[in-house]
């Protein structure tokens, strides 16, 4: 009887609120928030929403609703606009012999703006203000879908490498990524990919055409183009086999011709130097990049492992020659405590939604997370011997954190950090290692 009186209670609210609010997006949440409380049956929501859906179609208004991020669209869908951004504000207590001091920083404050146009054309342009910068493009990019199986970006965006480097900040389980993916992987440059997701998330590429010299560029240092590919494999998603179906394994490597100055290799964090280059060191040659990357997740357990090298053939020097050789890799495991699982998703990894947000009152609490890292990354020592570069030719670190999840938009990370080097750093006073603790508050949406 209860069950009838709420059914009946129901489809009066759908008819005087639903229907009049259809523009605005209320709809669907009512209802699916009907069905939650098995108000609802599966049969009757879907008989609602295409009732819904077709209320809209005839009206041709405008929806504005909110859903991680401000949504503007057509009733069909075919023109869509999303308003995000983000902002983390970082805390960095560092022990490295006093070459930095500990400082509160806004490392990144982005607001963006997506959509859809014609339903085939999407759009991205994103800004960021973070670290007292001027205000600069980190994404700007066109992607045609037409064809599902051979998707086409064009503008800026990053290169097909690495799943650590192609995850947003947001998702990655640290607060700053693995050494290798700071000084090896490239980031956003300037180009054109074909790129896709193919059968039903099993398989998917990417591959295009570069500059090869980083984002906000005007114009490529020399005629030559880099080309980029990445590929991975998720051979068991559609097995039912739960110890294996979250297994992503892949590869990526990019090739081209570079002129100028090698970038000096830093710990992200501390930006503490392990290779620096002595002025006057130049590359006009080639330069291949290779990396191979494996993910598994194991229900709110998490592995991930990434190995990458890149090799510079010809460095120059006071008249001399030499390649060079510098090769990493890191392991890290995560657990969710609280029973949440990570989103990966076409490739890279993505949200995470709390199981149940923080609201003591009610005995939520967020969601829990604790995470640990061992990496290392080796440089080849001759390029300190002829006197191409300071530094050392070896670091490992551990990074031991925690995060946690108030809500989906909403994170806290700590982290602790141990870089351990071969050789005493004239960057750290004659000392070969170093201790941080970082943190970050992050809000995006």
């Amino acid at each position: 009887m209860k069950k009838k009186i709420g059914r009946v209670l129901a489809y009066l609210l759908i008819s005087v609120c639903i229907y009049p609010m259809a523009s605005y997006g209320a709809d669907e949440e009512l209802i699916m928030l009907l069905k939650d409380k098995g108000i609802l049956t599966q049969t009757e929501v879907d008989q609602l929403l295409a009732r819904v859906k077709e209320k809209e179609k005839k009206s041709g208004a405008l929806k504005a609703y909110y859903k991680d991020g401000f949504h503007v669209a057509t009733p069909d869908n075919a023109f869509k606009m999303t308003i995000g951004g983000r902002a983390h504000m970082d805390y960095l207590g560092l022990d490295n012999n006093g070459r930095e001091d500990s400082s509160f920083a806004i490392k990144r404050a982005r607001i963006n703006a997506a959509g859809t146009l014609f339903k085939n054309t999407e759009f991205k342009a994103e800004i960021d203000f973070g670290e007292g910068k001027d205000a600069n493009l980190t994404d700007g990019y066109i992607n045609l879908t037409h064809l599902p199986f051979a998707r086409i970006m064009l503008g800026q965006y990053k290169e097909p490498f690495s799943l650590e480097q192609l995850t947003s900040f947001r998702f990655v389980d640290f607060v700053e990524r693995s050494i290798i993916a700071n000084n090896i992987a490239p980031g956003r440059d300037i180009g054109a990919m074909l790129h896709a997701n193919l059968f039903n998330g099993m398989l998917g590429y990417g591959v295009g055409i570069f500059n090869g010299n980083g984002r906000n560029k005007k114009r490529d240092e020399n005629d030559d183009k880099d080309v980029a590919s990445r590929v991975y494999l998720r051979p068991f998603i559609k097995s039912g086999m739960p110890f294996l179906k979250g297994l992503q394994l892949g590869g990526a490597f990019t090739w081209g011709n570079q002129e100028g100055t090698p970038g000096n290799l830093v710990v992200p964090g501390s930006e503490t130097g392990i290779v620096t280059w002595t002025k006057g060191v130049r590359n006009d040659s080639r330069r291949l990049r290779s990396g191979a990357e494996l993910a598994w997740l194991l229900g709110p357990l998490s592995l991930k492992g990434e190995w990458m090298r890149t090799q510079w053939a010809d460095l120059e020097f006071s008249g001399k020659r030499h390649d060079l050789d510098v090769a990493g890799w890191y392991g890290s495991v995560s657990w969710f405590l609280t029973g949440e699982k990570e989103n990966l998703k076409e490739g890279v990894f993505g949200r995470v939604k709390p199981k149940h947000n923080f609201n003591p009152a009610r005995g939520g609490w967020g969601a829990l997370e604790l995470a640990a890292r061992y990496e290392s990354l080796d440089v080849d020592q001759g390029i300190f011997k002829q006197g191409f570069a300071t530094g050392t030719d070896r670091v490992n670190s551990f990074t031991l954190g925690a995060n946690w999840y108030p809500h989906n938009m909403f994170r806290v990370s700590l982290n602790y950090v141990r870089n351990e080097f071969d050789d005493n750093l004239s960057d750290l006073k004659g000392d070969d290692q170093e201790d941080l603790i970082l943190s970050r508050f992050q809000v995006d949406f």
